[in-house]
């Protein structure tokens, strides 16, 4: 699948998570992923006002995981209307994942869940659970996976669902009060040989 498709328009448009500058994103490096048994590229940039680097997570992809987003959203959901884990597990073994792939997401959203509670307690009653918690927080529950990481994204927080919980905040200072990113690198303390 080509990165190339909607450059312009995402360097134009999309705003900086981190930072919130529009239209300052610039091609840093590329790497690829799968979805599900297929290798797809993904574009990282760099933003040129804040220097953060963000990977341009195609929509249909789930962030850290090999699975797409809508029948993980399918299967999410079945759990909800109260499927059994085979029959809501069903859209992803469908696409040659293992059975046991539907308990294994479930266990992945309630550890989301549980990092998005301690970072927005305010945000829905902590009582709910999974996908009710994420539903009273989007106001919606049709894309529970895709809505709830565009919503952490609108609020400075990497893409919950289901990012390594290592790069959840982004930094948020002064790209000016800020040294060089490898100390070794700059030009003072260097030993000439």
């Amino acid at each position: 699948m080509a990165i190339e498709s909607g450059w312009a328009v995402l360097v134009e448009s999309q705003p900086c998570p981190a930072c919130g500058a529009q239209g300052r994103f610039g091609k840093h490096a590329r790497y690829q992923k799968y979805h599900f048994a297929q290798r797809i590229d993904i574009q990282r940039v760099i933003c040129h006002a804040c220097e953060t680097t963000h990977a341009m997570i195609p929509r249909f992809s789930v962030p850290d995981t090999s699975l797409g987003t809508e029948e993980a959203e399918r299967s999410l959901l079945g759990r909800a209307a109260g499927d059994s884990r085979r029959v809501a597990g069903r859209p992803l073994v469908e696409q040659g994942m293992e059975g046991r792939s539907g308990r294994r997401l479930e266990e992945m959203l309630d550890a989301a869940v549980s990092r998005a509670k301690a970072i927005w307690p305010q945000a829905a009653e902590l009582s709910l659970q999974g996908l009710a918690w994420v539903s009273a927080v989007c106001g919606r529950a049709e894309h529970p996976i895709l809505d709830f990481n565009l919503w952490a994204l609108e609020h400075g927080v990497n893409a919950i669902c289901f990012c390594r919980c290592s790069i959840l905040f982004f930094r948020f200072c002064d790209v000016a009060e800020r040294g060089p990113l490898k100390p070794a690198s700059s030009a003072e303390g260097r030993v000439p040989l």
